[in-house]
């Protein structure tokens, strides 16, 4: 194995110069580097952005805009009438936003914003990669926003209505804003507060370890340097972004107990789930999280060791973005309930960094035209896998696509008004209901006799059996396999009682 890894470090190919035309071609792009990342990520996850059904979390996030825009749920979050404080409301927000500009609530809305954030995430790692290059800065911004948007991690969770891409974008721009402020050596009141104003928005979208990326450095680089104040502003300026999140989290509070936040800030075990304390070193995801960070992750890995060449009062760039990258990402998959994707936000850093390191060497090697090549060619694959052969393509999404405009044609021909939901949370699947375009609320088992303003009631499969014994519903329709809708039966008794979900 030892003979193996020598004879790979000692692969002339990677000493070989570049042609003189691949030196060209890539300055040429590197003059409207803007330009050219901005249509790479309009071609890598703008087409049939709306053609696959909703999926994984999309349909909780789409009932959440729902109730904002049929009513008064933007602080206090709701799902199906429930209070849900599982994460703040930032990136409902945003899709809520979206709809009401495009005057329509469907895939397209919910999914644009976490391509935006995308755009927005490589055009600020170019950016900072633009002013911290010590030389041929255009190729350094052209490569940081082109490895933003091929890595792996992106590629497969852009184009997916979550929070991942957005805290991610979010937490990458303060620390530009900061990057900047350290480069130009000023910082007005004005920079702190657009920082402050970024960290908020990220603690807003997922709460506050997505914010420790970019905070880590910006307090640990003034300390090391021995620059207290410049620390100690950095300090209020962290805790400033998170008075909009505390403050959602007291108002929520009699919705959610001490063990829920412990669970959501990834500080224990899931609520109900393994506790046990060999968790804590529960590594398998973090292989997955370095792999997910390729194929620009040699570059990242090689500015490292390049850092010896900068110059003395630059290297402070390398240990900043470092602090951004490696604590806080190998950390977050491997806390007690440290998943791959909570590392995301290490991708933002580790793509300036490739930019820098390709912009020092790529006159000389060949190996950094090969990183951009191999870069562009993954992510092109990857999405030609997702978007031509995957999307709304394979037999269960087709037979998805027909359920839920099955039922959507179902709802529109219902009277208007908010439909109740008798479906079990562990078999509910929310993604579907989106597609009854109306807000529904949750009925409990002993509360189908109460007064309901609807004739008509959803019932998942696992309720079925509950709903047929009732004699205040019967069933009128099937819906696929995964439901059925009920109506009232007339003139059967009903308790003067209001569903404890039911809108006002």
């Amino acid at each position: 194995m030892s003979s193996i890894f020598r004879q790979l470090l000692g692969w002339p190919g990677w000493r070989a110069s570049p042609a003189q035309w691949q030196i060209n071609m890539l300055e040429g792009w590197a003059r409207c580097w803007l330009l050219f990342v901005l249509g790479a990520g309009l071609l890598l996850y703008f087409p049939y952005l709306g053609l696959r059904p909703l999926r994984f979390e999309e349909g909780r996030r789409a009932l959440q805009v729902l109730e904002m825009l049929d009513g008064d749920a933007w602080w206090h979050l709701k799902f199906i009438g429930t209070p849900y404080v599982n994460k703040p409301p930032f990136t409902p927000w945003l899709m809520a936003a979206v709809a009401a500009l495009r005057g329509v609530l469907d895939e397209v809305s919910i999914r644009l914003p976490g391509v935006i954030a995308a755009l927005a995430g490589a055009l600020s790692a170019g950016a900072a990669a633009l002013v911290l290059a010590p030389r041929d800065r255009k190729v350094a911004a052209l490569t940081a926003g082109l490895a933003f948007l091929c890595s792996v991690q992106i590629l497969l969770r852009a184009r997916i209505g979550e929070t991942d891409v957005t805290v991610t974008a979010l937490c990458g721009m303060a620390l530009a804003l900061w990057l900047h402020g350290r480069a130009r050596r000023y910082f007005t009141l004005v920079l702190w507060l657009g920082i402050a104003a970024l960290l908020a928005c990220a603690a807003m979208t997922k709460g506050p370890i997505p914010v420790a990326f970019s905070a880590l450095p910006m307090i640990v680089i003034p300390l090391v340097e021995r620059k207290p104040r410049d620390a100690l502003a950095a300090i209020a300026v962290v805790v400033l972004a998170h008075l909009p999140m505390l403050a959602w989290v007291w108002s929520n509070h009699p919705d959610a107990g001490a063990a829920h936040w412990i669970s959501e800030m990834r500080l224990g075990g899931e609520v109900g789930g393994d506790n046990q304390l060999t968790r804590l070193l529960h590594l398998s995801d973090l292989p997955l999280a370095i792999l997910y960070q390729l194929p620009f992750l040699p570059a990242a890995v090689a500015m490292v060791f390049a850092r010896s060449d900068l110059p003395q009062e630059r290297r402070w760039v390398v240990d900043a973005l470092l602090l951004a990258a490696v604590p806080m990402g190998v950390l977050t998959t491997i806390l007690p309930i440290g998943r791959t994707r909570y590392s995301m936000p290490a991708t933002w850093p580790l793509a300036v960094m490739a930019g820098l390191w390709v912009s020092m060497n790529w006159r000389r090697l060949y190996f950094a035209h090969f990183v951009i090549g191999a870069g562009l060619t993954v992510a092109v694959v990857v999405q030609l896998v997702q978007i031509v052969l995957m999307d709304g393509r394979t037999g269960g999404q087709r037979q998805l696509r027909a359920d839920v405009e099955a039922f959507s044609t179902v709802m529109k021909d219902l009277p208007p008004g908010s439909m109740p939901v008798v479906w079990d949370r562990d078999h509910m699947n929310e993604n579907i209901l989106v597609y009854g375009h109306r807000k529904m609320f949750e009925l409990g088992h002993d509360e189908l006799d109460c007064q309901v303003t609807s004739g008509y009631l959803v019932a998942g499969a696992s309720d079925l059996a509950v709903l047929d014994a009732s004699p205040n519903w019967t069933k009128v329709q099937s819906l696929s396999d995964w439901g059925a809708l009920y109506k009232r039966v007339p003139d059967t008794p009903t308790r003067n009682c209001k569903p404890r979900f039911a809108p006002a």
